[in-house]
């Protein structure tokens, strides 16, 4: 397992990005079609997440925004399937924003604690902490509803989380040299 420590956050991250793409460059006319593609995706990328976290015991000094990352992503896919009618999807936004809130907080919260423990990255970890508060805002805000579909908004934050994932594992590397 040495070897492949980074392995599950790159599948996460790929799948993610993928999850992404599909949403923004290939969604299906019915939203069912939609609402169950999403489900599976983010059970799956979640439970990647969570054995991520738990792969690697080095990384655990961190408050670990991956693990609850995951079983938020879990959490939503879940909620999604058992609950996807006309009334969902009127709150898809909220349920995004919500999601880019708790992400973005645990990131910032991990940049501080990295930061007052003398690790060189904590930057790129607050970077990612206001990317995902800019996303929260949009959701809620919403100013492009009219002209983007919600498709399109989740599918890039699907994007921007897969980039992100992928480049979290350099980031730790780095900061545990």
């Amino acid at each position: 397992m040495k070897k492949n420590k980074g392995l599950f956050l790159f599948i996460a991250g790929l799948l993610t990005l993928i999850l992404g793409l599909y949403l923004i460059l290939f969604p299906s006319k019915t939203y069912f079609t939609n609402i169950y593609i999403m489900c599976l995706g983010l059970v799956t990328i979640g439970i990647f997440y969570i054995l991520s976290y738990i792969s690697n015991k080095a990384y655990h000094f961190r408050p670990g925004w991956t693990l609850s990352q995951g079983f938020y992503m879990v959490i939503m896919g879940v909620l999604f399937f058992f609950t996807f009618d006309k009334e969902l999807s009127d709150s898809t936004n909220i349920i995004f924003a919500m999601w880019a809130l708790a992400c973005g907080t645990s990131q910032i919260a991990s940049s501080i604690k990295i930061r007052s423990l003398e690790y060189t990255k904590w930057w790129a970890i607050l970077l990612y902490g206001i990317i995902n508060l800019i996303f929260f805002i949009y959701f809620v805000v919403n100013p492009l509803s009219n002209v983007i579909s919600s498709y399109i908004s989740n599918g890039a934050y699907f994007v921007v989380s897969g980039l992100i994932c992928f480049s979290e594992h350099f980031n730790y590397k780095a900061t545990l040299k």
